[in-house]
């Protein structure tokens, strides 16, 4: 995930080319990837980062960690003579958090999915109590080179994460399962999944790019005594939108818990 974020702040209209990119990566393999492929400087630890008293500090930083060594790797910065926007990745991982272990730094707070690696990601947003509208808009114009943006409380980041961060997950089963209707009907594996998939593409486009409401393009799908419309009443029959509602209700509920535990944790 942190190449994709890469990629699209080289990718930033507004960004300079003599921007200095240093990466830090404890992995040798990924370091020279990152060379060859983003002409990037690379560093294996924090310690061997480029910061000199007097020098011109970061003014950006992506943290784009485990959770779990943040709270190892955020002293190794608090005494650096720097005060950039950092910018967390984190999951779980809650402003006052952030703020508590870098306090003299500017905070943005986000949660993408996978997407980002094609150019489709959902970013959602949050400030912290120092950042002001200019980070946030520098920050909301890499993201959207990366796909589309939301701005939200940090309050309802655990729905977003429940929504567009695990719903490819179920996005996916979804297509598996359209696909496996499609074999046992005749369908090639291959042609079922790409049939499926161009068709959730089709409806997404729908409903962003031209403004559909969901229930009103079921309907406008949905002929008298056609075929979609038995489908919908098989589906119904078996509560399968209550099952997405539960589980929706079930992955935010977990998404809470595992921020009061990282809370907790610090």
């Amino acid at each position: 995930m942190g190449q994709a974020f890469l990629s699209g702040f080289q990718k930033q209209a507004g960004c300079p080319g003599g921007t200095r990119i240093v990466v830090v990566d404890p992995d040798p393999g990924v370091r020279t990837r990152l060379e060859t492929n983003y002409g990037c400087e690379t560093v294996r630890d924090i310690a061997d980062l480029p910061v000199r008293s007097g020098a011109p500090g970061p003014s950006l930083v992506f943290w784009s960690v485990k959770p779990t060594l943040f709270p190892d790797l955020a002293p190794l910065l608090r005494d650096l003579p720097i005060a950039p926007l950092g910018v967390s990745v984190m999951a779980g991982t809650p402003l006052s958090r952030l703020e508590t272990a870098l306090p003299h730094w500017r905070w943005i707070r986000t949660m993408s999915n996978l997407a980002l690696t094609r150019g489709e990601g959902m970013t959602v947003l949050a400030s912290g109590s120092k950042a002001d509208s200019a980070d946030l808009s520098r920050v909301s114009r890499i993201f959207l080179e990366m796909g589309r943006v939301m701005m939200l409380s940090e309050a309802d980041f655990d729905v977003a994460t429940a929504l567009a961060g695990s719903g490819p997950g179920l996005m996916a089963l979804v297509v598996e399962a359209f696909a496996d209707a499609g074999v046992r009907h005749g369908l090639k594996r291959e042609n079922a999944v790409f049939l499926v998939a161009q068709m959730l593409r089709g409806t997404a486009a729908l409903i962003l790019d031209e403004g559909i409401d969901p229930g009103d393009l079921k309907g406008r799908v949905s002929s008298p005594s056609g075929t979609t419309i038995e489908g919908i009443c098989a589906l119904e029959k078996h509560a399968v939108r209550a099952a997405f509602i539960d589980a929706v209700a079930l992955m935010v509920a977990r998404s809470r818990a595992l921020s009061d535990n990282d809370t907790k944790g610090g």
